[in-house]
């Protein structure tokens, strides 16, 4: 009995070629004949052949959106008056910050920032102060 070596039926746990017996053998050199046919019988493509299957494909494959219309939320719907009121102050006060820290950045770097990138970036300066 050879420690190294377990077997669960025809499986073995050790060394792959411990005690292989003449008909694993044969099995192994027909499967490998099969191998070098299969390869030799492989067809040419074309690249171009190729991307138009590829495109078929992610044609067939591609998600099924429908867009739904946009409606207006109402926020009366899910907030009460006293909160509404609440969250409009503190978006003024969000907008004036933002103005004053955008104003600041084109007095110090006048005209390197597009109108939107400075508006983002006074956003994220604005937000990180509080």
């Amino acid at each position: 009995m050879d420690v190294n070596q377990v077997r669960f039926g025809n499986y073995t746990i050790g060394s792959s070629q411990a005690h292989l017996g003449k008909k694993e053998e044969a099995q192994k050199e027909s499967v490998q004949q099969q191998e070098v046919k299969s390869s030799s019988d492989t067809q040419k493509m074309s690249a171009d052949d190729f991307f138009n299957a590829m495109n078929i494909s992610g044609l067939q494959n591609r998600a099924q959106i429908s867009s739904i219309a946009k409606k207006e939320v109402n926020p009366s719907d899910y907030l009460s008056e006293d909160r509404i009121r609440d969250i409009q102050a503190m978006m003024g006060k969000f907008d004036s910050g933002v103005n004053q820290v955008a104003d600041t950045i084109e007095q110090e770097f006048p005209g390197l920032f597009k109108p939107e990138s400075k508006m983002a970036l006074a956003a994220q300066i604005f937000s990180a102060q509080e």
